[in-house]
């Protein structure tokens, strides 16, 4: 009898258990569709030292090794290196002893003449904001940029010719765009950007902007497995308040309120000169009507490149090394998808530390970053472009016109034979 009696109080106390779990998750769940988040945004400490029509320059702390100044991509919010305190990276870099800046671009839609910024608009800003730090702090400048912040770094040094620049560093920033197509004849890939221009000429003539909805949805539509994983996560653990919060402000930031909208005249010359024509790699592009060419800069160069990242895969990122050919380059190769490279647990155990290491073997403070392969480096590896499913990757095109057209273009089946099914199947997938 009390075997039984036992038995019977224990699968009471779990159906009580079960019930307490559920009336919890509900609780949660409903306060996430009434208010839309559990906890208050945090972030790091900074002060704004100098403000002009395009960029903000923030301080985060003041310390001896740097200074670093941080350049994020258009699109996507300057929190990005500041999304949450236990993933910040700007925390990380504060509490190892580095003087953090950063170039804030703001919101284009919530700024006056933020929507008619140009692309000249966002390289001037960098290239003012490394002159504003030195002036700050007497010293030459680590120039560090993610994404599209990581080509305006590039773009940059090359338009100051390297002058005041100790190294730059970038995380997954696309050097060659043809490196991001599939491996094609030069042929078909001539054809494609044809049809390519032809087809966005008109539609990008009267955009205003790409917003910023579109580009979180892009995202989500480029990792549909991991979205779905997330979802399945957040779904168990809706009992868990604590759990809730300390992943609340990540999934804010990727679920919408970390993209901000593109500029349409910036977002027009990227296209055209970047992904269109290709100007990084060959021919130089033009800022302030002065044509500038990568071959300017002589600046050490430390680059990241995920072996998982779709938006700028591998042979794009060290496209580099052959178009800056008078720097020391050197590469850290990590097994990290495009936001891994910055945010998460493999960028706080192994970008941002070899990063602080990096600074201050520049600096004459410390000795050569441990990820750095002594056999491999500086020396240039080969390029080799791997054979893949056959259809459209318009890599870092896709982030620009928001990642649906990637992932849309990606799957479209084999690739058109002509540059009349190009156009064709670009149409339907051109942002109204």
């Amino acid at each position: 009898m009390r075997d039984e009696r036992d038995r019977d109080e224990e699968r009471a106390a779990r159906r009580r258990a079960r019930f307490e779990r559920f009336v919890a998750g509900a609780e949660n769940a409903l306060e996430l569709l009434r208010v839309g988040h559990l906890t208050e945004p945090q972030s790091a400490p900074y002060e704004v030292v100098h403000r002009e029509r395009t960029y903000k320059l923030r301080r985060y702390g003041e310390g001896t090794t740097g200074p670093i100044l941080l350049v994020p991509p258009l699109m996507v919010a300057s929190e990005i290196y500041d999304i949450a305190p236990e993933l910040s990276a700007v925390t990380w870099l504060v509490e190892a002893g580095v003087d953090v800046w950063l170039c804030d671009f703001g919101a284009p839609e919530h700024e006056e003449g933020g929507l008619e910024r140009t692309l000249d608009d966002h390289v001037r800003a960098v290239s003012s904001a490394v002159d504003q730090v030195r002036e700050r702090t007497g010293r030459d400048v680590h120039l560090a940029g993610y994404s599209q912040g990581g080509m305006f770094v590039y773009q940059a040094a090359a338009f100051r010719r390297s002058a005041g620049l100790a190294s730059l560093i970038t995380f997954g920033s696309p050097v060659d765009l043809n490196r991001n197509l599939p491996a094609m004849d030069e042929g078909t890939t001539e054809q494609i950007y044809r049809a390519l221009q032809a087809a966005l000429e008109k539609p990008l003539e009267e955009l205003e902007g790409i917003p910023g909805f579109l580009s979180s949805l892009g995202f989500k539509l480029i990792s549909l497995r991991k979205e779905a994983g997330q979802m399945v996560d957040l779904i168990a653990k809706l009992h868990d308040r604590q759990a809730l919060e300390k992943r609340e402000q990540r999934r804010r930031f990727l679920g919408g309120e970390g993209f901000v909208t593109w500029p349409g005249p910036a977002l027009r010359k990227f296209i055209d000169e970047f992904v269109i024509h290709n100007r990084m790699i060959s021919g130089g592009f033009v800022i302030d009507g002065r044509t500038v060419t990568l071959a300017d800069i002589d600046t050490p160069i430390l680059y990241f490149v995920g072996t998982r990242d779709e938006l700028a895969r591998p042979p794009a990122v060290r496209a580099v090394r052959r178009a800056v050919p008078r720097s020391e380059i050197h590469e850290v190769e990590l097994r990290a998808g495009h936001f891994g490279l910055v945010v998460g647990s493999t960028s706080l155990g192994r970008t941002w530390p070899t990063v602080v290491e990096w600074m201050r073997w520049r600096d004459g403070e410390g000795g050569r970053p441990k990820l750095l392969d002594p056999l491999r480096e500086p020396t240039a590896r080969p390029e080799t472009r791997a054979p893949e499913p056959r259809g459209f990757d318009f890599g870092l095109l896709a982030s620009a016109a928001q990642g649906a057209l990637l992932n849309a273009s990606r799957r479209a089946g084999q690739l058109a034979e002509d540059a009349a099914g190009v156009v064709k199947s670009l149409r339907y997938q051109l942002p109204r």
